[in-house]
C-alpha cells in the first residue's frame, strides 16, 4: 500500500497470480459444471475479501494478476512510481489585504 503524504490517499496493490486464489484441486470425476461451481464460489470468496478490506480501511485496491506479473518491473515501473512520487497539492494564497479592501 502506497500512502500519499500531502492527500493521505490510499493506494493497495495486490500481486494475485493464479496459483494463488484459482488453482481449483482434487476436480477428477467432476462435471464441468460442479467445476465451474467451485470457480465462481473461489471468485465470489475472493471479492469478498477485498469489499471487506476496503470498508474496513478505505483502501483502493488494484488487483494484478498472472498476466500483468510476467514483467514485474513493467508493473512497478508504470503502477507503483507513480504513487511514491506524488506532487504536493498547490495551496492559494491567502492576501489579507485583500479582506481588508473588501
Amino acid at each position: 500500500m502506497v500512502i500519499n503524504p500531502y492527500t493521505l490517499n490510499k493506494v493497495g496493490f495486490e500481486l494475485s497470480p493464479w496459483s494463488t486464489h484459482g488453482y481449483l484441486g482434487k476436480i477428477g470425476g467432476l462435471t464441468q459444471k460442479k467445476i465451474n461451481e467451485m470457480a465462481a464460489d473461489n471468485f465470489a470468496k475472493e471479492m469478498n475479501k477485498h469489499r471487506a478490506y476496503f470498508k474496513e480501511h478505505d483502501v483502493f485496491c488494484l488487483i494484478f494478476t498472472d498476466e500483468g506479473l510476467k514483467d514485474t518491473k513493467k508493473l512497478f515501473d508504470d503502477e507503483m512510481l507513480p504513487c511514491l512520487q506524488p506532487e504536493k497539492p498547490q495551496v492559494q494564497l491567502a492576501f489579507d489585504i485583500m479582506h481588508e479592501f473588501f
